[in-house]
């Protein structure tokens, strides 16, 4: 079971992104001194910065969701840019341009999508949200190993494969040279140096995980870095349910079995956020949010183990297929033709015969070795998946400026 708590107060992680640009009229002159105000639309948080001489302007330490833009500027019309998503570490330029005002109007832009090549930085970096995480159908195939973590879907982004341990490696770098962080903080595991995979969020409680692969800024600690944003709550409630099924009726046969191995899997688990609130004596809206989510992983399962065991007429002492003469370890005479009486099969051998070597299924039965395709709740080097629990709770407190 594993019980995750985020107490996370604005400003203060490492996971922020940053929205920049130039204020331009439409003769292209820079208009220096618009005042710039950059919102959270989830959360309602302003920060409000002035344009320098150049009529640049930079937000800087802005927490992933969407935002907008307005621009203000005595004898312009209001420009605003609506639909911005801003993911963790990332920079985006939103560059304005002002209309000389003939009435008192406002101009809404919605934003582009970001280009594919970013210009304002120079490391190359994949975001996954949270949606295309849930949708991939790697993520099931996480789940029915018995893992809860996402950490094996960023595999399916070009340049991120696991070694020969199952560890992730990014652009072919090791394990250790990786840095990876949940909500700005570590998740490397100290005796192996490599990412605590079941110390992830579950699925549906992620925003995104972003892999930055090459040219990371020095915050990052490794070659290549792997951050991951849990969701948080906003003004308005959201939430949901969710269950994945697995079972055997449902699978394909093996081809090397004769039966069908027993799997009955039941992922299920649900999520809520929204601003906190209690009534009479505290409302939370625009100021203090809550997220909570759980998923449990139920996987009873059968795994086909494919296995040498001896034949029938091997159990029953025939050993007339080999060539070399058996003898009677109390008299050292050969047995003949190599076949030993029933007599003289001991009970204890008797037992190990039929309670730890399974009968053949597959293959000739009279062979010197018969091959037995059966199956068993595990195989020797796999313990039955036990039962997994994902908890997880964030609080976020914003405190509210205009400024930088």
């Amino acid at each position: 079971m594993i019980t995750t708590v985020t107490l996370s107060v604005a400003y203060g992680q490492s996971t922020f992104g940053t929205i920049l640009g130039t204020v331009r009229d439409q003769s292209g002159a820079v208009v220096a001194g618009c005042v710039v105000t950059v919102e959270n639309t989830g959360t309602s948080l302003r920060r409000a910065m002035v344009a320098d001489e150049a009529g640049s302007y930079t937000a800087p330490n802005l927490e992933p969701g969407a935002y907008k833009v307005k621009m203000e500027m005595s004898g312009f019309q209001v420009a605003e840019y609506t639909n911005i998503q801003l993911l963790a570490r990332q920079t985006i330029r939103i560059d304005g341009q002002m209309t000389v005002a003939t009435k008192a109007e406002t101009v809404s832009v919605t934003a582009e999508a970001a280009p594919v090549i970013n210009t304002e930085v120079s490391n190359i970096a994949e975001t996954k949200t949270g949606r295309e995480l849930v949708d991939l159908p790697i993520a099931l195939t996480a789940r029915s190993t018995g893992s809860t973590s996402p950490l094996s879907t960023l595999t399916s982004q070009p340049g991120v494969q696991t070694d020969a341990s199952g560890n992730i490696s990014v652009v072919g770098t090791k394990p250790s040279m990786l840095s990876t962080s949940i909500d700005g903080i570590s998740s490397i595991g100290p005796r192996t140096s490599a990412p605590l995979a079941e110390l992830f969020p579950s699925f549906n409680s992620i925003a995104e995980i972003r892999v930055s692969e090459v040219n990371n800024t020095a915050e990052c600690g490794g070659v290549s870095d792997i951050t991951t944003i849990s969701k948080s709550g906003t003004n308005s409630f959201h939430g949901g349910l969710f269950e994945n099924l697995q079972n055997t009726v449902l699978n394909a046969r093996n081809p090397f079995s004769a039966v069908r191995p027993k799997t009955i899997m039941n992922d299920f688990g649900g999520y809520f956020g929204g601003p906190l609130a209690l009534p009479g004596l505290y409302k939370g809206k625009d100021k203090t949010f809550f997220f909570i989510a759980y998923e449990g992983l139920r996987l009873p399962k059968q795994t086909v183990v494919v296995e040498s065991v001896p034949s029938l007429s091997l159990r029953n002492g025939d050993l007339s297929v080999y060539s070399t003469a058996i003898k009677d370890p109390s008299t050292g005479l050969a047995f003949p033709g190599n076949q030993i009486p029933s007599d003289r099969i001991t009970t204890l051998s008797k037992n190990v015969l039929k309670y730890l070597f399974p009968l053949p299924n597959i293959g000739a039965p009279e062979a010197i070795r018969a091959t037995s395709g059966s199956t068993r709740t595990s195989t020797p080097s796999r313990p039955p998946l036990p039962d997994s629990h994902g908890n997880s709770a964030a609080f976020s407190w914003l405190l509210k400026t205009e400024g930088l």
